[in-house]
């Protein structure tokens, strides 16, 4: 992948965190609903005591789609610990306050007059974390570690 085509992968990342978050909670809650198997959800008396019922199993269906929300949860949860603890990497206080308000969702109107500075300012400064960033992923080879993950299963 290109240095290019990486960049504008992390900056969607940093643009979608907050959206990630949300999508981490919502599939953790769906995979770890536990499912009581001995309800009662089939009549026992009259006409549809007689029907048949259907199986109390998991069907292949909703594996597959088990597997594909898994799939997506390990992608999102590899990208937000990513941007986590590259948080820690960043080494200018400025880059760093800058960094953190971009994965808060504000916009580069409000983060300069946050820090008092122009928006050419924040949107350079933006291109060097990106940069950093892009090279902290060919060290930590997380591309290929999100490959694996859409190859998986």
């Amino acid at each position: 992948m290109s240095d290019q085509m990486m960049a504008w992968e992390i900056e969607e990342w940093i643009r979608d965190y907050n959206f990630m978050l949300r999508e981490i909670s919502r599939l953790s809650r769906i995979l770890n609903k536990v499912e009581f198997a001995g309800q009662k959800l089939v009549a026992t008396y009259g006409d549809e005591a007689g029907m048949p019922r259907g199986s109390a199993g998991i069907s292949q269906v909703e594996l597959r789609q088990m597997d594909r929300r898994e799939k997506r949860l390990r992608k999102y949860e590899t990208i937000v610990d990513f941007l986590e603890r590259s948080t820690e990497e960043i080494e200018d206080e400025k880059n760093r306050i800058v960094f953190d308000c971009m994965l808060e969702g504000m916009k580069f109107r409000e983060i300069a007059l946050h820090l008092g500075v122009s928006r050419e300012t924040v949107r350079r400064i933006k291109n060097d974390i990106v940069c950093h960033l892009c090279q902290m992923c060919e060290t930590c080879q997380l591309l290929q570690l999100l490959n694996q993950i859409k190859s998986a299963v």
